[in-house]
């Protein structure tokens, strides 16, 4: 789970809680605002397109956060769309509330900068108003809470959860690995860091992916960066190792998650009386994958517990 510098530690979406596994170090900064502009400026977004679907066909998940949350959306106010990007042969699939801050055209931008290796751990977004901004990771899909133009760092931190999951070889938040490494360390990159080993790995992530890729590295924007180096130079070591260049811009996406199933959208007045509008005739969107891409298996679990379900690896049947 991400929150932004004005707004206070969130809690998930799902439920409230505790976080697991407080960080007892000090934070190097309060957060991770100031890598914004040079993420944004050295990590160039690939080649797109996006079409719209038909408004009478919706993903199982976003018709789910349509429902589940307290907002009261209305499903007919969510668009879904298909990005197509030049590195991959299968879109993904998006979700844009009509009043959202960002729109399909800046989304479509950010998650472009998202190298391809590491956006391909990432089933659907979703992005809709709220009072707060937001974001978080439940079973490699993302919901962002009014996040506008300056999301690639929550898109980054999102994605750094799918990744600490099921992207290498091991889960790394709770590995024996990543507790030696970082113990050397006499600070936490920023105060969420600090929050669980989890949160830790996806803002670690986060200055990783600005280290790789921006001139003179994180060392050359943070005078204190020896104090976290061990946090962002482990999550490099275990990419370099066991995901090559997958925060590196280039390359293909040659594995994929499948997509959720595609469910019908209640419209009309008749939704508002709680019963299912008659259906519109239009042909289902195929959503499967283009041949000769490797099926990432599905892990479900959610970013605002996932120190919780990491370190159990209480893993169940991915959300649909």
């Amino acid at each position: 789970m991400y929150t932004t510098s004005t707004i206070a530690f969130g809690v998930s979406l799902l439920a409230s809680f505790a976080y697991p596994q407080k960080i007892d170090k000090p934070a190097l900064q309060p957060n991770l605002d100031y890598l914004k502009d040079g993420l944004q400026k050295n990590m160039p977004s690939i080649g797109h397109h996006f079409d719209q679907w038909s408004e009478d066909w919706m993903p199982k998940f976003c018709l789910e956060q349509s429902k589940s949350q307290d907002d009261g959306f209305n499903p007919a106010d969510i668009r879904t769309y298909n990005i197509h990007y030049d590195d991959c042969e299968t879109a993904w699939v998006v979700c844009v509330h009509k009043n959202s801050p960002m729109k399909i055209e800046t989304l479509a931008d950010l998650f472009g900068r998202v190298p391809a290796g590491s956006r391909s751990y990432i089933r659907h977004i979703i992005s809709v108003p709220a009072k707060g901004g937001n974001a978080w990771n439940g079973g490699d899909n993302i919901r962002l809470n009014q996040i506008g133009a300056d999301g690639l760092e929550v898109l980054l931190h999102e994605t750094g959860h799918s990744l600490d999951a099921h992207a290498y070889d091991e889960p790394l938040s709770p590995s024996d690995n990543w507790k030696l490494k970082t113990s050397r360390d006499r600070a936490v990159p920023d105060n969420y860091a600090g929050s669980s080993p989890a949160e830790d790995v996806a803002q670690s992530t986060v200055i990783a992916a600005y280290n790789i890729n921006v001139p003179g590295g994180f060392p050359g924007i943070e005078p204190r960066w020896v104090e976290v180096r061990n946090q962002y130079e482990t999550v490099q070591t275990v990419q370099r190792e066991q995901a090559p260049s997958i925060l590196k811009p280039g390359g293909r996406c040659r594995k994929r998650l499948q997509n959720s199933e595609t469910v019908r959208v209640p419209t009309g007045k008749r939704l508002l009386r709680g019963r299912w509008a008659p259906w519109r005739r239009s042909q289902m969107p195929d959503t499967s994958l283009a041949k000769g891409l490797e099926v990432i298996e599905a892990l479900d679990f959610d970013s605002g517990k996932c120190g919780e379900d990491i370190e159990s690896k209480a893993w169940g049947p991915a959300r649909q």
